[in-house]
């Protein structure tokens, strides 16, 4: 149950952060970038998810919103 509340917490901010970026709203994406670290941080320091797919969803989020 925890794993499902993690995965689902980094889901929700992925979510947020594309649907800012169709809007074509950059400042309230980037604002969200550090929620999503965290929320990577922390499932990839509980076993959640890879430490590696942590860092590449954070590498890919940062570039998309630099290139938005």
């Amino acid at each position: 149950m925890r794993n499902l509340k993690r995965k689902e917490a980094l889901r929700q901010v992925i979510r947020q952060i594309r649907k800012h970026l169709s809007a074509g709203q950059k400042q309230e994406a980037q604002a969200l970038l550090s929620q999503l670290a965290k929320a990577a941080d922390k499932a990839a320091a509980r076993g959640t998810i890879h430490k590696n797919k942590a860092a590449r969803l954070k590498a890919r989020f940062m570039k998309m919103v630099a290139h938005a």
